[in-house]
């Protein structure tokens, strides 16, 4: 019998709750009012130090004025905080038919791709239709048995029309057996600890990170198998945490505190769970709460994947340096992060090649824990200046937003409104 406070992560996969899940793809996703409602070289600022970068393009007016941007531009991952759909209400047959889909289920952001077309600027008023692309169901891995993978599709256009990046995110469910079996089973955790030579790495791993900044890396100067610099990011704390919410907000859930927690409650019930002394609390705390990693069979509470995919744009946009544009990453999230482990990004050299207007450089690039784990193995493009061709052109490519259904829907394969 589960027990009170359970009930949210004892939820089954089944044949309806699959099709239940289906009847939502295409169908446009509010998300409410955004954390930002529109860029500003303060919050772009109060991003970039929300998952440790200082780099002068995103934080200095006086310096991004010096370089080709002209001005501050923000760094790729600052479009998390910028959830602004503006969907119209969606009908009501239409939310009936997906309601209830998978509820109970517990599921882990497991993954994404961003392709990056213009950076987002002070000013820009960005809109993004939300919507779910697919729905696979799949064999677990990780816990044995059924499991389903969701997949996401955001598009962020400016007032301009112009796309600004597509983000594809897919979100792994598991039911909680399953779950908790995996996490009996692993034999790769082991808590952490640091004795004074490690410590001594990792702060010289900080004090020398590398930014290359305005020192112009070209197209024709990069090679498969050249040396490539590591960073570090860690160990991780509740800080991290707390940190990563003052520059990235809430994201669709809208977490707050009293009242605000209270309404937010009333809106989705099913998002939050009584704690061990008896208070509501949101589930998102297994990011920062033991006791509840604990109940969805984790041995500690661990970070969201979004905070790897941004330690890895923070390593792209420190290497390709001013002159440089990050244009796509994919990454995977295969290994949790947990509460005092310590990530090092690494990257390689996979290709180079030139595509019409793009110098391009294809890297492979991965987060490793201090138990030597690749807990997010990525790949990514990036665009250089060239000495023959010239700088970088923007836009990356001329890709246009989906086009609408209807008000509520975007004609995508498998949209059956």
């Amino acid at each position: 019998m589960a027990k009170q406070g359970d009930a949210e992560v004892t939820g089954k996969i089944t044949a309806d709750g699959i099709e239940r899940y289906r009847k939502r793809i295409g169908v446009l996703i509010k998300e409410g009012a955004p954390f930002n409602q529109e860029p500003h070289k303060d919050t772009i600022r109060h991003f970039a130090h929300s998952y440790g970068d200082d780099n002068p393009i995103f934080c200095d007016e006086d310096y991004a004025k010096t370089t080709r941007w002209g001005g501050v531009v923000a760094p790729p991952m600052y479009l998390l905080s910028l959830d602004n759909t503006g969907t119209p209400p969606v009908p009501k047959e239409v939310r009936a038919a997906g309601s209830g889909a998978l509820r109970g289920v517990p599921n882990y952001l497991a993954g994404g791709s961003y392709e990056l077309i213009r950076p987002i600027r002070p000013g820009d008023l960005v809109h993004l239709n939300h919507f779910v692309e697919d729905v696979e169901e799949t064999k677990s891995e990780f816990g044995g048995g059924r499991a389903l993978i969701v997949r996401h599709r955001k598009e962020y256009v400016n007032q301009r029309n112009e796309m600004i990046a597509i983000r594809r995110f897919h979100f792994f469910y598991v039911e909680r057996e399953a779950s908790e079996k995996a996490s009996k089973n692993t034999k790769t955790y082991e808590p952490p600890f640091y004795d004074e030579d490690y410590l001594t790495r990792i702060d010289g791993a900080y004090e020398n990170e590398f930014r290359r900044g305005s020192d112009t890396l070209y197209w024709e100067d990069v090679e498969p198998g050249m040396e490539m610099p590591s960073m570090v990011k860690g160990p991780l704390q509740v800080q991290d945490m707390i940190a990563w919410h003052m520059g990235m907000g809430w994201g669709m859930f809208r977490n707050g505190v009293n009242r605000l927690d209270y309404l937010n409650r009333k809106r989705i019930p099913s998002f939050y769970s009584k704690t061990k002394d008896g208070a509501w609390s949101s589930t998102m705390r297994v990011h920062w709460d033991d006791d509840r990693a604990k109940e969805v069979g984790n041995p500690r509470a661990y970070d969201y994947a979004f905070m790897r995919t941004s330690w890895m744009m923070h390593y792209l946009t420190n290497w390709v340096g001013d002159d440089g544009f990050v244009w796509e990453l994919a990454d995977e999230v295969r290994v949790f992060n947990f509460h005092g482990d310590t990530t090092w990004v690494n990257a390689k050299v996979a290709d180079k090649r030139q595509e019409g207007e793009r110098n391009l450089v294809e890297l492979e690039i991965w987060c490793e824990n201090q138990r030597g784990e690749v807990t997010a193995p990525g790949r990514a493009k990036v665009l250089l200046p060239s000495r023959r061709r010239g700088p970088v052109a923007i836009p990356a490519t001329d890709v246009e937003p989906s086009p609408l259904k209807t008000a509520y829907a975007v004609d995508t394969p498998g949209c059956v409104w």
